[in-house]
């Protein structure tokens, strides 16, 4: 128990770093613009809240605050409300300079953020990431009563287009799928060599909850109930003392049958354990190409409600994958590519939110990011830096937005101010500003109730 409890803290500290050095950057991006145009900085902050640390070097305080959940810069002159009444901003006030530096401040911080991800995308391009030998996808398992199993499809199939584009591996077949919630979608499946066509329409993607007293978890998103050929594996060994030490049962091995019911997720082998009641079972193992039998009698466990042997689970794919590494104009191109599918994803999901094929369920808060960078880097420092690029560049366009509160919305001011000649007046930029305001602290507070309800999804 102490160890799931210091394992699930050092994943939030991860991710909360993560996060933080993304929000910092971005900062920073503000901060050198606003240097550049002489503009006076009184406090450049890392995290918020109390001051633990703090130098100051000419005219600005730089400081380490309590709260490490990103940071901020207190540029002079930027609030129209500090400027007192009847008073011109001076020279070195943010209000002060021209519209033209005033823009290239605000828009310094995204831009910051989505030229990190580019550069950290070219980087792991040309190190080298491994990429699957084949995009087409490889049915494993098919879920009992499922959108796929409705529909006729069998594992062993093949899926080769979906909606006529050819699949370009999982994680791109999981996103469609996910944004296409009671919608049609085609997939062309080959079966013993012939093509099939077959209509699918994907449910909602339901996770089951980690004991038998919790709800399952809704997740907003489409799913038909596919797994690719998956081996469930034991990811670190047994604990002592155990029903799986006492086995023999070692880390590496395949898990793969209980009670004669074969398994291809791990969910399947915590319905099994915890259907059992106490009652002994029989699991099938692999272990270096050949199968073991043992037998184990699950014990009722009061932190997590249910029935355990005690072992920690993780997945295998089937499917052979390579290292690639890229040139300089090839990883360029990459990430190019890469980029652009990052930066349009955010416009997708809104599109499909409004046309009813994503629930709001789908959108993760602070709470679930930091869970699943700090999960994500425990996994694989590769996919955590592919993971930081994600999140930079989706920072990065969500603050370029021409929302009242976000920089966008500060270049949308900008841009009027310039077309007129002269700001809009401090009352209407106030009325506009409370009204976003309190309409994005209520959604902040929504998502982030939704975050919690997620949270035992990450825990360990």
């Amino acid at each position: 128990m102490i160890s799931s409890i210091l394992n699930n803290l050092l994943m939030f500290i991860l991710g909360l770093l993560a996060l933080s050095f993304l929000v910092t950057i971005h900062e920073l991006g503000h901060f050198i613009v606003a240097k550049w145009n002489k503009v006076r900085v009184n406090t450049f902050s890392v995290g918020f809240g109390k001051k633990l640390f703090r130098f100051k070097k000419g005219e600005t305080e730089y400081c380490i605050s309590a709260i490490p959940f990103g940071g901020y810069v207190a540029m002079a002159g930027e609030n129209p409300d500090s400027i007192e009444e009847g008073k011109l901003p001076s020279q070195d006030d943010f209000l002060g300079k021209s519209v033209g530096a005033r823009a290239a401040i605000a828009f310094a911080g995204p831009f910051v953020n989505i030229v990190f991800a580019f550069v950290l995308l070219i980087f792991l391009y040309m190190v080298g990431v491994q990429e699957p030998d084949n995009k087409s996808l490889i049915i494993g398992f098919v879920a009992k009563n499922s959108s796929a199993e409705i529909a006729g499809i069998q594992p062993g199939d093949t899926i080769t287009a979906i909606n006529g584009k050819e699949t370009q591996g999982w994680e791109d077949f999981r996103e469609q799928i996910g944004v296409s919630l009671g919608a049609d979608v085609m997939l062309e499946v080959h079966r013993g060599g012939e093509p099939l066509a077959i209509k699918v329409v994907p449910q909602e993607l339901v996770i089951p909850a980690a004991d038998s007293t919790s709800e399952p978890i809704k997740m907003g998103i489409g799913d038909i109930g596919i797994y690719p050929r998956n081996r469930v594996i034991v990811r670190l060994p047994p604990k002592e003392g155990t029903a799986a030490q006492k086995a023999g049962i070692a880390q590496g091995d395949t898990i793969f049958e209980i009670n004669g019911e074969h398994i291809s997720r791990y969910e399947d082998v915590v319905r099994l354990i915890d259907g059992s009641k106490g009652a002994e079972v029989n699991v099938t193992l692999l272990r270096n190409g050949e199968k073991a039998n043992v037998k184990m009698t699950p014990a009722y466990n009061e932190e997590l409600k249910r029935y355990i042997v005690g072992i920690q689970m993780g997945y295998v794919m089937f499917s052979e994958t390579h290292l690639v590494r890229r040139g300089p104009i090839e990883a360029f191109e990459k990430t190019c590519a890469t980029s652009w599918k990052m930066t349009t994803s955010i416009f997708r999901y809104f599109k499909r939110l409004f046309q009813g094929q994503v629930k709001v369920d789908a959108f993760s808060g602070p709470v679930s990011i930091v869970a699943v960078m700090g999960n994500v880097w425990m996994s694989g420092f590769q996919d955590f830096l592919m993971l930081l690029a994600l999140i930079s560049i989706n920072l990065g366009v969500m603050n370029l937005l021409p929302l009242a509160i976000t920089d966008g919305g500060l270049l949308l001011f900008l841009g009027i101010e310039k077309v007129r000649g002269k700001p809009l007046s401090l009352k209407t930029q106030s009325v506009i500003q409370n009204v976003a305001a309190a309409f994005f602290i209520s959604f902040f507070v929504f998502i982030t109730i939704l975050d919690f309800g997620k949270i035992s999804l990450f825990l360990k």
